[in-house]
């Protein structure tokens, strides 16, 4: 289940040959043991991806190794669980996103609350959702989406890959602020859904921005709208959810971030997040990240705390009106 990856300055730039200026590493006062950054999905999926770039780049600013560690299972919960039974001693940390603070929301046996037993350390990356449709779809904007699933309520089959996943909360309050009725359609994995919309079988689908795009670009999908607060580079001309009559102002990014268990010293959270914000600061970083499809976006760990509060009302405001249970 676990596989663990460690990162050192000199081990990375022996790795690429170069020599790799960083600022002089701050060493954390609460340990000089390995630090654990746990992922709860496996090795090469793009929560994975998004962590290791930030691994070496915490570890070469603190002075410490950091060492990548996939504990999968659970939607995440199994890394997250493992975090909030740990000590707070400063060894541990956890690489989070939407998740975290919903899956507890929709699965009653998860017994986690983020506010009360995680401290924000820090956000490090945003990514938008896709709302598409076949490239052969009579859809040829979220006005014909719509306007088809009004006149005809649950007739419009959308695809995520789970119930309570994000593409399934976007996909109801896109239904809810237009005032219609679709068909969800839960899979066990994003993979899933984009064969079956290829193939014809879904009208419609929620993915992330880093799977549409290729898609998009090969001409099998139609992009209809984003869920970010700003057009995606990658496609100027497609507008935002929030753009739209009806959705204005509905924006649901996915981001990812840094968590710490609660209880763990002001030094190290200190310490951890001007790490990230320095890592995320330079040019080579923002472009790792680019490549993968994600947008890095750092917030330090207060304004952080803030940000997830406000997706977290979003999040509950339509687990509770759709009535979103998950196992």
């Amino acid at each position: 289940m676990f596989r663990r990856i460690g990162y050192t300055l000199a081990g990375l730039a022996l790795a690429l040959g170069v020599i790799v200026p960083v600022a002089a590493p701050v060493a954390l006062a609460q340990s000089d043991a390995p630090l654990t950054l746990l992922v709860g999905y496996s090795a090469g999926g793009s929560a994975d991806l998004a962590a290791r770039i930030i691994a070496p780049e915490i570890s070469a600013r603190i002075g410490r190794t950091v060492i990548v560690e996939n504990a999968t299972g659970a939607s995440g919960m199994i890394a997250l669980q493992k975090l909030v039974n740990g000590a707070a001693d400063g060894n541990t940390i956890y690489y989070g996103g939407f998740d975290t603070v919903a899956v507890p929301m929709t699965n009653a046996k998860v017994k986690i609350n983020w506010e009360a037993d995680t401290i924000a350390i820090g956000r490090t990356t945003t990514t938008s959702m896709a709302m598409v449709v076949p490239a052969q779809s009579e859809h040829k904007d979220m006005a014909a989406l719509i306007a088809a699933a009004k006149a005809a309520p649950e007739s419009v089959s959308y695809g995520s890959p789970g119930i309570g996943s994000a593409q399934h909360l976007l996909g109801e309050i896109i239904a809810q602020r237009a005032g219609v009725k679709m068909l969800h359609a839960p899979y066990r994995g994003g993979a899933q859904v984009t064969n079956d919309l290829l193939a014809g079988v879904l009208d419609s689908a929620v993915l992330t921005l880093s799977t549409a795009l290729p898609l998009a670009k090969e001409g099998k999908i139609r992009v209809l709208a984003v869920s970010g607060t700003e057009r995606a580079a990658q496609l100027p001309d497609v507008p935002t959810l929030s753009e739209l009559p009806g959705l204005n102002g509905l924006s649901l990014p996915l981001w990812q971030g840094v968590f710490a268990k609660a209880g763990s010293k002001p030094d190290f959270v200190t310490a951890l997040d001007k790490a990230i914000a320095e890592a995320l600061a330079t040019p080579t970083v923002q472009k790792r990240y680019a490549d993968v499809g994600f947008t890095a976006a750092p917030l330090a760990s207060a304004t952080f705390k803030t940000f997830v509060g406000q997706q977290a009302a979003t999040y509950k405001g339509v687990i509770d009106s759709a009535k979103i249970v998950s196992e």
